[in-house]
């Protein structure tokens, strides 16, 4: 049985046709300008037999535009929006007083999966470094929470919203993660998604000088990475600052347009705030599978972090890319 959605282009493909019908159609110019406002008028009302609104696709252009044609929106400057920096460089390491954490955030059960796999490849290759596991009150279930702790600490912390959010829920979840910079109970924290599986040693990150580090987004179509390409958030080293969370929630909240609902959202506003400032790390920590050539990253490497952005380890797929690395296989 056809959708609703498919009988209704039906029904509009007829009333085009017999549009078409009803004209004498003239030659020359003006067979132009005729055919022109016929298929013009036939796609308007496709738009709104098929239930789109308008408005919304007209604010979505408005907003893909802006950010991509403005230079505001291509990074951060300090020259017209200095952020505070509570260390840069040498500084960074100066202050460093050993006091390191991993961290994922948590914020429904069903991801409980992820997370035991996650601790699981963490306790093979970081054993002395302490897992930390942020969620929101009322996220997790008492069940879950007492899981949670069986594998590291749960850190609760307040809800980040914004009003009038237009992308999937999960994309406003994960604006969360900003709350990482105001734990300043640590001088360096590896911020990684709970969907992924640790192969290699990190530790070594924790002596980076900067405040600051990804990876490249390695899972588009093309191929062509620079220190300056778009991030993959998946993967961060941070120096938490509550200066730097203060402001970036202020000019996040203060501007819509770096919420980057239509793209990316808090991934592509991260690629913002810090591009012009932050280190970039090699694709090893933080490859996605379906990018990874037999099992090395494009750069000829064996991955340090395997990143399940499409085949989740709890969805047991046969030979599914990056599977073959999994902690509890």
């Amino acid at each position: 049985m056809g959708s609703p959605r498919s009988g209704t282009r039906g029904a509009l493909h007829a009333r085009c046709s017999k549009l078409w019908g009803m004209f004498h159609v003239p030659s020359g110019m003006h067979t132009v300008l005729l055919l022109s406002t016929l298929a013009w008028l036939c796609y308007l009302g496709a738009w709104l037999l098929l239930d789109v609104s308008l408005g919304s696709h007209l604010q979505a252009s408005h907003s893909y535009v802006a950010t991509n044609w403005n230079s505001y929106y291509a990074g951060r400057r300090d020259t017209s929006n200095p952020s505070p920096r509570c260390c840069s460089a040498d500084s960074c390491i100066q202050k460093d007083q050993g006091r390191y954490t991993i961290l994922t955030t948590l914020r429904t059960d069903k991801y409980l999966p992820l997370l035991q796999e996650l601790s699981c490849s963490l306790r093979k290759t970081n054993p002395k470094v302490s897992l930390t596991v942020m969620a929101v009150e009322g996220d997790l279930t008492s069940a879950t929470q007492l899981e949670v702790k069986k594998h590291g600490s749960l850190l609760l912390v307040d809800n980040i919203q914004f009003a009038n959010f237009k992308l999937d829920g999960r994309y406003m979840l994960n604006w969360v993660k900003i709350r990482v910079w105001e734990q300043v109970q640590w001088d360096g924290i590896i911020m990684i998604d709970v969907d992924v599986t640790v192969l290699g040693d990190l530790t070594h990150l924790f002596h980076l000088p900067t405040d600051f580090a990804a990876v490249p987004d390695n899972g588009k179509v093309w191929n062509r990475y620079s220190a300056l390409g778009k991030i993959q958030a998946g993967f961060i080293f941070l120096r938490p600052c509550k200066a730097v969370a203060q402001h970036m929630l202020q000019v996040v909240m203060d501007d819509p347009l770096l919420q980057f609902q239509y793209t990316n959202a808090e991934q592509d506003f991260f690629d913002w705030y810090f591009k012009y400032t932050r280190y970039t790390l090699p694709l090893e920590y933080n490859a996605l599978p379906d990018r990874l050539v037999g099992n090395l990253t494009l750069g000829g490497v064996l991955p340090r972090v395997v990143h399940h952005t499409q085949f989740k380890p709890f969805k047991r797929v046969a030979n599914a890319p990056g599977h073959q690395f999994l902690c509890s296989k």
